[in-house]
């Protein structure tokens, strides 16, 4: 199963002015993540257009009946694979408990002991989880923790402070096989992957 991961896309009425790159990247995914920050409701139906969406909400985004976009976080269920599941939410910091990022947002500050990053998780998103999806910094980020991918995608179009240049940005792609699972950061600019986990 192949996953497209977005975030932080920011974009106002019709939800159209998504860089072409991120259809190219997402042309073959069987599911796009958006982790928050959309903006409008178009944002969502332009990437079905590729594959099923499933999404949270960020800071200031609108709502939607049914169950595509979740009000602050949600676990999907991978029941096609080893059951392996993704906890997404926008702001890792939200809700209660919080788990902090660095404050270049490249990385994540973790509880030394693996059981408590699991207690935390537990609390924040109901369940255990393989895979925590968030977004909020624009600042990509892979990192395997405590047994944990953890992803950031960061920013298709509005890249956060560490990259060279305004412009293009980054999205995030995970592969899932059976109970083996793989991610990258897809730099549009390039369609090259800039950081594996």
């Amino acid at each position: 199963m192949k996953i497209g991961v977005i975030s932080d896309t920011h974009l106002a009425g019709e939800g159209t002015g998504l860089p072409g790159q991120v259809f190219d990247v997402f042309n073959n995914v069987d599911l796009i993540l958006h982790c928050g920050d959309l903006e409008c409701i178009g944002v969502l139906d332009e990437l079905e257009k590729l594959a099923p969406v499933q999404g949270v909400r960020g800071y200031e985004d609108p709502m939607e009946p049914g169950d595509r976009l979740s009000d602050r976080t949600r676990v999907i269920h991978l029941h096609n694979t080893e059951n392996i599941s993704i906890g997404m939410v926008h702001d890792i910091q939200w809700p209660y408990p919080p788990i902090y990022t660095s404050p270049d947002g490249r990385s994540i500050i973790l509880p030394e002991e693996r059981e408590e990053t699991k207690t935390i998780l537990k609390k924040k998103f109901g369940y255990a989880v393989d895979v925590v999806l968030f977004g909020d910094t624009h600042e990509e980020l892979i990192m395997w923790e405590h047994g944990i991918l953890w992803m950031n995608p960061g920013s298709p179009t509005y890249p956060g402070k560490n990259h060279d240049s305004v412009g293009l940005g980054t999205v995030g792609i995970i592969n899932v096989d059976g109970p083996t699972i793989e991610a990258c950061i897809i730099d549009l600019k390039t369609h090259t992957g800039l950081d594996r986990g």
